[in-house]
């Protein structure tokens, strides 16, 4: 609903990694080692490589189990790609897209902050 701003900073989940991913009715969250918590109700896309290997939106949950790869594996670094999309790389070359796709809607929110995209 309202993008990915440019200057987002999420430098505190850079070497951390994602210690549980939360599925719900009509989101999924990721809680990260820092103790950030990004709340998704857009599409989400888990990439090994340049291979997409599972997806998810809130109208058809998960594509398949491959999203737990990236469960304790540490974060390489982070990108606002663009207004629409951030994406979070991981050691071993797992990437999470997370899309902003709803132009009434939020998307998802981010924690301890509360930035809401």
């Amino acid at each position: 609903m309202y993008g990915f701003p440019e200057d987002l900073t999420l430098d505190d989940i850079v070497g951390s990694e994602i210690q549980q991913i939360c599925l719900g009715r009509g989101d999924v969250q990721f809680r990260f080692g820092s103790h950030r918590v990004i709340c998704v109700q857009s599409q989400v896309e888990v990439y090994d490589g340049d291979k997409l290997v599972s997806a998810w939106d809130p109208r058809t949950n998960w594509t398949n189990g491959a999203f737990q790869m990236l469960l304790m594996v540490a974060i390489d670094g982070y990108a606002v790609l663009d207004a629409r999309l951030l994406e979070i790389s991981f050691q071993g070359g797992l990437r999470l897209r997370l899309h902003d796709n709803s132009a009434e809607f939020e998307s998802m929110q981010i924690y301890p902050e509360h930035i809401v995209v």
